[in-house]
């Protein structure tokens, strides 16, 4: 009589007849791993100039706009232009190469407050000189102005008005 071995005996004379696994030889890799980082200088932003209205008459009130490209400043209503030199709000920054940098003005309008009372004056409206989004060129610095206009009420009391402007730039 003549048998045929079972299939699950052969197979388990096939694995014994394997190398030992646990025993085989370390292998390294064909390439090492390379390890990366990116480092960016924080981003610079310096206030140049103050954003400026200078002396303004009232009569029978009105608004006064200063335009971020030219800087000049237009009247309407009862406004007259006393003395001083108007001005926009004028930055300066720099940031890492290649970059782009997104600058936030107040969509809002802010309340500027008279020293030493509690009146307050509106101030709205804010402008760029340009786009709200600068792409940056290796190491490269950007300027940008900033305008609004303020409302000014025919009763408003005499003195000066002073404010905050909060000005922010992003980059990625």
């Amino acid at each position: 009589m003549f048998r045929v071995p079972s299939l699950s005996a052969i197979f388990a004379l096939f694995v014994l007849a394997l190398p030992d696994a646990a025993s085989a030889a370390p292998v390294p890799a064909v390439e090492k791993a390379q390890g990366q980082a990116i480092i960016l200088r924080p981003i610079t932003l310096v206030k140049l100039a103050d954003m400026e209205f200078a002396s303004l008459g009232v009569t029978t009130g009105g608004t006064a706009t200063i335009d971020p490209v030219s800087g000049n400043m237009t009247l309407s209503g009862g406004l007259i232009h006393l003395a001083g030199t108007p001005s926009p709000a004028r930055y300066a920054g720099a940031a890492s190469r290649q970059t782009v940098v997104n600058i936030r003005i107040p969509k809002q309008p802010i309340l500027i407050r008279r020293v030493g009372g509690t009146e307050t004056l509106s101030v709205s409206n804010f402008t760029l000189d340009g786009q709200d989004k600068k792409a940056l060129a290796q190491q490269q610095s950007f300027h940008f102005a900033v305008g609004a206009r303020i409302t000014v009420p025919a009763n408003t009391i005499e003195g000066l008005y002073e404010g905050e402007l909060d000005v922010t730039v992003h980059y990625p």
